[in-house]
Protein backbone atom coordinates (compact mmCIF):
# COMPACT_ATOMS: atom_id res chain seq x y z
CA UNK A 1 0.00 0.00 0.00
CA UNK A 2 3.09 2.33 0.88
CA UNK A 3 4.39 1.40 -2.04
CA UNK A 4 1.40 2.62 -4.56
CA UNK A 5 0.93 5.68 -2.74
CA UNK A 6 4.64 6.59 -3.28
CA UNK A 7 4.13 5.71 -6.90
CA UNK A 8 0.91 7.63 -7.26
CA UNK A 9 2.42 11.11 -5.70
CA UNK A 10 5.84 10.73 -8.10
CA UNK A 11 3.34 10.69 -11.09
CA UNK A 12 1.80 13.91 -9.44
CA UNK A 13 4.66 15.64 -9.06
CA UNK A 14 5.78 14.99 -12.45
CA UNK A 15 2.34 16.02 -13.72
CA UNK A 16 3.48 19.12 -11.60
CA UNK A 17 6.44 19.59 -13.27
CA UNK A 18 4.82 19.07 -16.68
CA UNK A 19 1.83 21.82 -16.05
CA UNK A 20 4.69 24.17 -14.99
CA UNK A 21 3.32 24.17 -11.12
CA UNK A 22 5.50 24.43 -8.25
CA UNK A 23 6.32 21.88 -5.63
CA UNK A 24 4.38 23.66 -3.28
CA UNK A 25 1.58 23.29 -5.50
CA UNK A 26 2.40 19.41 -5.29
CA UNK A 27 1.89 19.33 -1.13
CA UNK A 28 -1.88 18.17 -1.77
CA UNK A 29 -0.74 15.43 -4.50
CA UNK A 30 -3.67 13.44 -3.31
CA UNK A 31 -6.29 15.96 -4.41
CA UNK A 32 -4.44 16.64 -8.13
CA UNK A 33 -6.60 15.62 -10.62
CA UNK A 34 -5.01 12.91 -12.87
CA UNK A 35 -6.60 12.19 -16.78
CA UNK A 36 -8.11 8.97 -17.61
CA UNK A 37 -9.32 7.89 -21.12
CA UNK A 38 -12.78 7.49 -19.50
CA UNK A 39 -13.14 11.20 -18.35
CA UNK A 40 -14.07 11.87 -21.82
CA UNK A 41 -17.16 11.36 -23.55
CA UNK A 42 -18.60 12.38 -26.59
CA UNK A 43 -22.03 11.41 -28.23
CA UNK A 44 -21.73 10.11 -31.79
CA UNK A 45 -24.10 8.66 -33.86
CA UNK A 46 -24.47 5.39 -35.11
CA UNK A 47 -22.38 5.61 -38.55
CA UNK A 48 -20.70 8.67 -37.84
CA UNK A 49 -21.44 12.67 -37.93
CA UNK A 50 -23.14 13.84 -40.95
CA UNK A 51 -23.30 17.61 -42.24
CA UNK A 52 -23.08 19.81 -45.12
CA UNK A 53 -20.67 21.37 -46.92
CA UNK A 54 -20.48 25.39 -45.22
CA UNK A 55 -22.55 24.26 -42.50
CA UNK A 56 -21.43 24.59 -38.99
CA UNK A 57 -20.67 20.77 -37.28
CA UNK A 58 -21.43 21.51 -33.55
CA UNK A 59 -19.44 18.67 -31.07
CA UNK A 60 -19.80 18.54 -27.40
CA UNK A 61 -17.18 17.27 -25.08
CA UNK A 62 -18.05 16.14 -21.74
CA UNK A 63 -15.13 15.47 -19.16
CA UNK A 64 -14.63 15.03 -15.99
CA UNK A 65 -12.15 17.64 -15.02
CA UNK A 66 -10.55 20.21 -17.55
CA UNK A 67 -8.01 20.56 -15.15
CA UNK A 68 -4.58 20.75 -16.88
CA UNK A 69 -6.44 19.21 -20.22
CA UNK A 70 -5.17 21.32 -23.84
CA UNK A 71 -7.57 19.94 -26.80
CA UNK A 72 -6.71 19.53 -30.12
CA UNK A 73 -9.01 18.56 -32.95
CA UNK A 74 -7.16 16.92 -36.38
CA UNK A 75 -8.19 16.31 -39.90
CA UNK A 76 -5.17 14.56 -42.08
CA UNK A 77 -2.85 15.26 -39.17
CA UNK A 78 -3.92 19.03 -39.66
CA UNK A 79 -4.91 20.80 -36.18
CA UNK A 80 -8.31 22.45 -37.02
CA UNK A 81 -8.97 23.93 -33.58
CA UNK A 82 -7.67 23.59 -30.15
CA UNK A 83 -10.75 24.44 -28.49
CA UNK A 84 -12.77 21.74 -26.24
CA UNK A 85 -15.76 21.66 -28.11
CA UNK A 86 -15.86 21.84 -32.16
CA UNK A 87 -17.41 24.02 -34.26
CA UNK A 88 -15.82 23.50 -37.94
CA UNK A 89 -17.60 24.00 -41.25
CA UNK A 90 -16.17 21.82 -44.05
CA UNK A 91 -15.12 23.68 -47.56
CA UNK A 92 -15.39 19.78 -49.43
CA UNK A 93 -17.55 16.81 -49.59
CA UNK A 94 -16.24 13.34 -48.57
CA UNK A 95 -15.69 11.20 -45.48
CA UNK A 96 -13.15 12.36 -42.92
CA UNK A 97 -11.39 10.90 -39.87
CA UNK A 98 -11.82 13.14 -37.19
CA UNK A 99 -9.36 13.07 -34.21
CA UNK A 100 -9.75 14.10 -30.41
CA UNK A 101 -6.44 14.85 -29.02
CA UNK A 102 -6.36 15.24 -25.38
CA UNK A 103 -3.40 15.76 -23.02
CA UNK A 104 -2.54 16.43 -19.84
CA UNK A 105 1.00 17.13 -19.31
CA UNK A 106 2.82 13.51 -20.72
CA UNK A 107 -0.84 12.04 -20.60
CA UNK A 108 -2.63 12.19 -24.21
CA UNK A 109 -5.12 9.75 -25.60
CA UNK A 110 -6.73 9.94 -29.08
CA UNK A 111 -10.39 9.45 -29.84
CA UNK A 112 -11.17 8.79 -33.69
CA UNK A 113 -14.58 9.97 -35.00
CA UNK A 114 -15.99 9.67 -38.78
CA UNK A 115 -18.01 12.76 -40.19
CA UNK A 116 -19.52 12.70 -43.85
CA UNK A 117 -19.89 15.74 -45.63
CA UNK A 118 -22.44 16.07 -48.14
CA UNK A 119 -25.03 18.61 -49.52
CA UNK A 120 -28.63 19.53 -49.15
CA UNK A 121 -31.33 19.70 -51.69
CA UNK A 122 -31.30 21.62 -55.01
CA UNK A 123 -34.17 23.15 -56.66
CA UNK A 124 -36.00 22.31 -59.58
CA UNK A 125 -35.55 24.01 -63.09
CA UNK A 126 -37.65 26.76 -63.38
CA UNK A 127 -39.73 26.48 -66.04
CA UNK A 128 -38.91 27.48 -69.22
CA UNK A 129 -35.08 26.63 -68.49
CA UNK A 130 -32.69 24.97 -71.45
CA UNK A 131 -31.08 21.80 -71.60
CA UNK A 132 -28.00 23.35 -73.04
CA UNK A 133 -24.61 25.87 -72.08
CA UNK A 134 -26.08 29.67 -71.30
CA UNK A 135 -22.75 31.08 -70.09
CA UNK A 136 -19.04 30.32 -71.21
CA UNK A 137 -17.47 31.73 -67.51
CA UNK A 138 -13.54 30.63 -68.33
CA UNK A 139 -11.78 29.06 -72.18
CA UNK A 140 -7.96 28.66 -72.24
CA UNK A 141 -6.94 26.07 -74.77
CA UNK A 142 -3.48 24.09 -74.88
CA UNK A 143 -1.15 24.75 -77.74
CA UNK A 144 -2.58 23.24 -80.64
CA UNK A 145 -3.44 23.22 -84.52
CA UNK A 146 -6.86 24.29 -83.77
CA UNK A 147 -6.28 26.78 -81.35
CA UNK A 148 -6.43 29.97 -82.89
CA UNK A 149 -9.24 28.56 -85.30
CA UNK A 150 -11.90 27.04 -83.54
CA UNK A 151 -13.47 29.82 -82.53
CA UNK A 152 -11.12 32.12 -84.61
CA UNK A 153 -8.61 34.63 -82.80
CA UNK A 154 -8.65 37.98 -83.94
CA UNK A 155 -6.42 41.29 -83.03
CA UNK A 156 -7.52 42.62 -80.19
CA UNK A 157 -9.56 40.11 -78.64
CA UNK A 158 -9.44 39.38 -74.63
CA UNK A 159 -10.32 37.27 -72.39
CA UNK A 160 -14.02 37.94 -72.23
CA UNK A 161 -14.03 38.68 -76.51
CA UNK A 162 -12.62 34.85 -76.42
CA UNK A 163 -15.27 33.54 -73.94
CA UNK A 164 -18.54 34.76 -76.41
CA UNK A 165 -16.76 33.39 -78.82
CA UNK A 166 -16.73 30.42 -77.52
CA UNK A 167 -20.84 30.88 -76.18
CA UNK A 168 -21.78 31.74 -79.37
CA UNK A 169 -20.18 28.32 -80.95
CA UNK A 170 -21.00 26.27 -78.33
CA UNK A 171 -23.66 27.43 -76.21
CA UNK A 172 -27.60 27.57 -76.68
CA UNK A 173 -27.95 24.19 -78.83
CA UNK A 174 -25.72 26.10 -81.96
CA UNK A 175 -23.37 22.82 -82.41
CA UNK A 176 -20.53 24.54 -83.75
CA UNK A 177 -16.92 23.31 -82.43
CA UNK A 178 -14.34 24.42 -80.32
CA UNK A 179 -11.22 22.75 -79.68
CA UNK A 180 -8.69 22.80 -76.37
CA UNK A 181 -5.51 22.08 -78.10
CA UNK A 182 -2.95 19.86 -76.20
CA UNK A 183 -2.99 18.36 -72.81
CA UNK A 184 -4.20 20.89 -70.05
CA UNK A 185 -6.18 23.19 -72.17
CA UNK A 186 -9.78 24.12 -70.90
CA UNK A 187 -13.27 25.39 -71.10
CA UNK A 188 -16.15 26.19 -67.90
CA UNK A 189 -19.36 26.24 -69.25
CA UNK A 190 -22.30 27.03 -66.86
CA UNK A 191 -26.60 26.70 -67.13
CA UNK A 192 -29.45 28.47 -66.36
CA UNK A 193 -30.54 25.88 -63.88
CA UNK A 194 -29.08 23.06 -61.71
CA UNK A 195 -28.41 19.74 -63.92
CA UNK A 196 -30.52 17.50 -61.05
CA UNK A 197 -27.76 14.03 -59.97
CA UNK A 198 -30.84 11.53 -61.02
CA UNK A 199 -30.11 8.00 -58.44
CA UNK A 200 -29.21 5.16 -61.32
CA UNK A 201 -29.26 7.52 -64.45
CA UNK A 202 -26.61 9.41 -66.28
CA UNK A 203 -27.40 13.37 -66.05
CA UNK A 204 -26.01 14.98 -68.70
CA UNK A 205 -23.66 14.36 -72.10
CA UNK A 206 -21.20 16.15 -73.41
CA UNK A 207 -21.13 16.29 -77.33
CA UNK A 208 -17.74 16.19 -79.32
CA UNK A 209 -16.41 14.71 -82.77
CA UNK A 210 -15.34 11.12 -81.44
CA UNK A 211 -15.72 8.84 -84.35
CA UNK A 212 -14.66 5.07 -85.13
CA UNK A 213 -11.71 3.99 -87.13
CA UNK A 214 -12.91 2.72 -90.80
CA UNK A 215 -10.20 0.48 -91.80
CA UNK A 216 -7.98 -0.24 -88.68
CA UNK A 217 -5.42 -2.96 -89.78
CA UNK A 218 -5.78 -4.48 -86.91
CA UNK A 219 -8.79 -6.36 -87.33
CA UNK A 220 -9.25 -7.71 -84.09
CA UNK A 221 -8.29 -4.44 -82.17
CA UNK A 222 -11.46 -2.89 -80.16
CA UNK A 223 -13.31 0.03 -80.91
CA UNK A 224 -11.19 3.29 -81.21
CA UNK A 225 -10.41 5.98 -84.17
CA UNK A 226 -10.34 9.40 -83.29
CA UNK A 227 -10.89 8.97 -79.17
CA UNK A 228 -9.55 12.23 -78.11
CA UNK A 229 -10.38 12.00 -74.36
CA UNK A 230 -11.48 15.60 -72.14
CA UNK A 231 -11.66 14.80 -68.58
CA UNK A 232 -14.58 16.22 -66.75
CA UNK A 233 -14.82 18.23 -64.02
CA UNK A 234 -17.98 19.45 -62.44
CA UNK A 235 -19.58 22.20 -59.77
CA UNK A 236 -21.98 22.58 -57.15
CA UNK A 237 -22.88 25.96 -56.06
CA UNK A 238 -23.35 25.42 -53.09
CA UNK A 239 -23.14 28.50 -51.25
CA UNK A 240 -25.06 29.53 -54.38
CA UNK A 241 -22.81 33.04 -55.05
CA UNK A 242 -22.86 32.39 -59.11
CA UNK A 243 -19.85 31.15 -59.87
CA UNK A 244 -17.49 27.87 -59.51
CA UNK A 245 -15.60 28.48 -56.24
CA UNK A 246 -12.10 26.19 -56.12
CA UNK A 247 -13.18 24.02 -53.51
CA UNK A 248 -16.64 22.97 -55.36
CA UNK A 249 -14.97 21.14 -57.95
CA UNK A 250 -15.31 17.42 -58.41
CA UNK A 251 -13.48 15.39 -60.78
CA UNK A 252 -15.64 12.58 -62.55
CA UNK A 253 -13.83 9.56 -62.12
CA UNK A 254 -13.83 7.86 -65.76
CA UNK A 255 -12.95 3.97 -66.86
CA UNK A 256 -8.87 4.98 -66.56
CA UNK A 257 -9.47 6.60 -62.80
CA UNK A 258 -10.94 2.98 -62.20
CA UNK A 259 -8.09 0.70 -63.18
CA UNK A 260 -5.67 1.58 -66.37
CA UNK A 261 -5.01 -1.76 -67.21
CA UNK A 262 -8.81 -2.62 -67.56
CA UNK A 263 -8.89 -0.76 -70.73
CA UNK A 264 -9.13 -3.02 -73.64
CA UNK A 265 -6.38 -1.82 -75.77
CA UNK A 266 -3.78 -1.42 -72.83
CA UNK A 267 -1.51 -4.24 -73.67
CA UNK A 268 -1.02 -2.77 -77.23
CA UNK A 269 -0.46 0.70 -76.09
CA UNK A 270 2.06 -0.82 -73.79
CA UNK A 271 3.80 -2.74 -76.18
CA UNK A 272 4.01 -0.14 -78.73
CA UNK A 273 5.78 1.99 -76.03
CA UNK A 274 3.12 4.71 -75.14
CA UNK A 275 3.30 6.01 -71.59
CA UNK A 276 0.28 3.88 -69.62
CA UNK A 277 0.20 5.20 -66.29
CA UNK A 278 -2.65 7.58 -65.18
CA UNK A 279 -1.18 10.61 -62.89
CA UNK A 280 -3.39 12.67 -60.52
CA UNK A 281 -0.70 15.75 -59.23
CA UNK A 282 0.20 16.30 -63.35
CA UNK A 283 1.46 19.28 -64.50
CA UNK A 284 2.76 20.91 -67.91
CA UNK A 285 3.92 24.14 -69.21
CA UNK A 286 4.42 25.43 -72.84
CA UNK A 287 6.30 28.25 -73.80
CA UNK A 288 5.43 30.68 -76.31
CA UNK A 289 8.01 30.64 -79.35
CA UNK A 290 9.81 33.69 -79.84
CA UNK A 291 9.14 33.63 -83.77
CA UNK A 292 7.06 31.24 -85.70
CA UNK A 293 8.64 28.97 -88.36
CA UNK A 294 10.09 29.93 -91.49
CA UNK A 295 10.95 26.31 -92.91
CA UNK A 296 9.54 22.94 -92.43
CA UNK A 297 12.73 21.71 -90.66
CA UNK A 298 12.11 24.10 -87.56
CA UNK A 299 8.51 22.53 -87.38
CA UNK A 300 9.23 19.53 -85.07
CA UNK A 301 10.98 22.00 -82.67
CA UNK A 302 8.37 24.39 -82.66
CA UNK A 303 6.68 24.81 -78.83
CA UNK A 304 8.83 23.51 -76.44
CA UNK A 305 6.72 21.90 -73.05
CA UNK A 306 8.21 20.49 -69.79
CA UNK A 307 6.23 18.39 -67.24
CA UNK A 308 6.82 17.80 -63.44
CA UNK A 309 7.39 14.20 -64.35
CA UNK A 310 10.97 14.81 -66.07
CA UNK A 311 9.56 15.01 -69.06
CA UNK A 312 9.85 17.40 -72.10
CA UNK A 313 9.60 17.87 -75.85
CA UNK A 314 7.92 20.14 -78.47
CA UNK A 315 4.44 20.56 -80.06
CA UNK A 316 5.35 20.06 -83.88
CA UNK A 317 3.89 22.59 -86.40
CA UNK A 318 1.94 20.44 -89.43
CA UNK A 319 1.52 21.33 -93.26
CA UNK A 320 -2.68 21.81 -92.65
CA UNK A 321 -2.64 24.65 -90.13
CA UNK A 322 -0.17 27.91 -90.64
CA UNK A 323 -1.35 29.79 -87.68
CA UNK A 324 0.42 30.61 -84.47
CA UNK A 325 -0.53 27.49 -82.09
CA UNK A 326 -0.54 29.49 -78.65
CA UNK A 327 -3.37 30.84 -77.18
CA UNK A 328 -2.65 34.69 -78.41
CA UNK A 329 -5.12 36.36 -75.79
CA UNK A 330 -3.07 34.55 -73.18
CA UNK A 331 -0.66 37.41 -71.15
CA UNK A 332 1.90 35.67 -70.33
CA UNK A 333 4.88 33.73 -72.40
CA UNK A 334 4.49 30.35 -70.87
CA UNK A 335 1.08 28.63 -69.71
CA UNK A 336 0.30 26.09 -66.83
CA UNK A 337 -1.90 23.28 -66.67
CA UNK A 338 -2.68 21.18 -63.34
CA UNK A 339 -4.68 17.85 -63.38
CA UNK A 340 -4.99 14.62 -64.28
CA UNK A 341 -3.51 12.83 -67.26
CA UNK A 342 -4.41 9.87 -69.13
CA UNK A 343 -2.63 6.86 -70.67
CA UNK A 344 -1.78 7.53 -74.05
CA UNK A 345 -4.32 6.13 -76.24
CA UNK A 346 -2.82 6.64 -80.03
CA UNK A 347 -1.27 3.32 -81.87
CA UNK A 348 0.71 3.88 -85.02
CA UNK A 349 -1.21 0.69 -86.15
CA UNK A 350 0.32 0.25 -89.81
CA UNK A 351 4.17 1.18 -88.28
CA UNK A 352 4.60 3.80 -91.27
CA UNK A 353 3.40 6.46 -89.30
CA UNK A 354 -0.09 7.10 -91.77
CA UNK A 355 -2.20 5.25 -89.65
CA UNK A 356 -2.56 6.24 -86.31
CA UNK A 357 -5.31 4.99 -84.11
CA UNK A 358 -6.70 6.43 -81.22
CA UNK A 359 -8.54 4.18 -78.49
CA UNK A 360 -11.56 4.19 -76.21
CA UNK A 361 -11.85 4.75 -72.90
CA UNK A 362 -14.97 2.17 -71.42
CA UNK A 363 -16.43 5.43 -70.25
CA UNK A 364 -16.31 8.68 -68.13
CA UNK A 365 -15.10 11.36 -70.82
CA UNK A 366 -15.54 13.45 -73.31
CA UNK A 367 -14.89 13.27 -76.89
CA UNK A 368 -14.27 9.82 -76.02
CA UNK A 369 -17.37 7.84 -77.76
CA UNK A 370 -19.59 8.36 -80.62
CA UNK A 371 -22.40 11.10 -79.39
CA UNK A 372 -25.44 8.65 -80.06
CA UNK A 373 -23.81 5.65 -78.00
CA UNK A 374 -24.81 5.88 -74.12
CA UNK A 375 -21.31 6.14 -73.13
CA UNK A 376 -20.80 9.32 -74.34
CA UNK A 377 -23.30 10.12 -71.54
CA UNK A 378 -22.03 11.02 -67.86
CA UNK A 379 -23.32 10.43 -64.17
CA UNK A 380 -22.74 12.56 -61.92
CA UNK A 381 -22.51 9.92 -59.13
CA UNK A 382 -19.32 9.37 -61.04
CA UNK A 383 -17.90 12.48 -59.12
CA UNK A 384 -15.18 12.52 -56.66
CA UNK A 385 -13.20 14.39 -54.38
CA UNK A 386 -9.27 15.44 -54.36
CA UNK A 387 -8.89 12.20 -52.31
CA UNK A 388 -10.64 9.92 -54.58
CA UNK A 389 -13.86 9.32 -51.62
CA UNK A 390 -16.65 9.51 -54.68
CA UNK A 391 -19.09 12.33 -53.73
CA UNK A 392 -22.82 12.85 -53.10
CA UNK A 393 -23.83 15.78 -55.46
CA UNK A 394 -27.36 16.79 -55.67
CA UNK A 395 -26.88 18.56 -59.03
CA UNK A 396 -24.28 20.45 -60.55
CA UNK A 397 -24.01 24.25 -61.69
CA UNK A 398 -20.90 24.02 -63.91
CA UNK A 399 -18.69 21.77 -65.81
CA UNK A 400 -15.09 22.56 -66.71
CA UNK A 401 -13.43 19.91 -69.93
CA UNK A 402 -10.00 19.75 -69.87
CA UNK A 403 -7.48 17.66 -72.84
CA UNK A 404 -6.38 14.54 -70.59
CA UNK A 405 -3.72 12.99 -73.04
CA UNK A 406 -0.51 14.84 -73.74
CA UNK A 407 0.19 12.77 -76.89
CA UNK A 408 1.72 13.85 -80.55
CA UNK A 409 -0.01 10.72 -83.24
CA UNK A 410 2.51 11.32 -86.54
CA UNK A 411 1.26 13.49 -88.61
CA UNK A 412 -2.71 13.63 -86.77
CA UNK A 413 -0.75 16.10 -84.90
CA UNK A 414 -1.36 16.70 -80.90
CA UNK A 415 -4.02 14.42 -79.21
CA UNK A 416 -6.85 17.62 -78.49
CA UNK A 417 -10.30 17.11 -77.37
CA UNK A 418 -13.23 19.06 -79.16
CA UNK A 419 -16.51 20.00 -78.11
CA UNK A 420 -19.49 21.01 -79.80
CA UNK A 421 -22.49 20.91 -76.98
CA UNK A 422 -23.26 19.98 -73.26
CA UNK A 423 -26.69 18.91 -72.60
CA UNK A 424 -29.19 18.16 -69.75
CA UNK A 425 -30.58 14.68 -70.35
CA UNK A 426 -33.31 15.04 -68.33
CA UNK A 427 -35.20 18.12 -69.41
CA UNK A 428 -34.63 15.96 -73.06
CA UNK A 429 -36.49 13.14 -71.48
CA UNK A 430 -33.40 10.75 -72.34
CA UNK A 431 -33.42 8.17 -69.90
CA UNK A 432 -29.73 6.43 -69.64
CA UNK A 433 -29.18 3.84 -67.26
CA UNK A 434 -25.66 4.18 -65.37
CA UNK A 435 -23.31 1.46 -65.32
CA UNK A 436 -23.78 -1.33 -63.13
Amino acid sequence: MKTKLIKTTLIAVAICLALGLSFTSCDNADDLYLLKEEDIKVEQPVGGFTTNVDQLLKIEVISTSDEGVVYQWLIDDEVIATTKNLEHMFAEAGEYDLILKVAQGQVSYEYLFKVTVGFGGIDKPQEGATAYITKVLDFMPAVGQFTNKLPKYEDGDTQETMNQKVLKAIGNNNREMISLGGYGGYVVVGFDHTIENKPGKRDFRVTANAFYAAGNPDSNAPEGGSCEPGIIMVAYDANKNGVPDENEWYEIAGSSHEDVTKELWYQKAKDAGNNVNLYRDYELTYYKPETEPTSKEEWATYIRWEDNKGNSGYKVKNQFHQQCYYPLWAKDNKVTFKGTCLPQNGIDENGAGSYYVLYKFRYGYADNEVNTKDESAIDIDWAVNSKGQKVQLPGVDFIKIYTGVNQENGWLGECSTEITNVEDLHILGISIDTRK
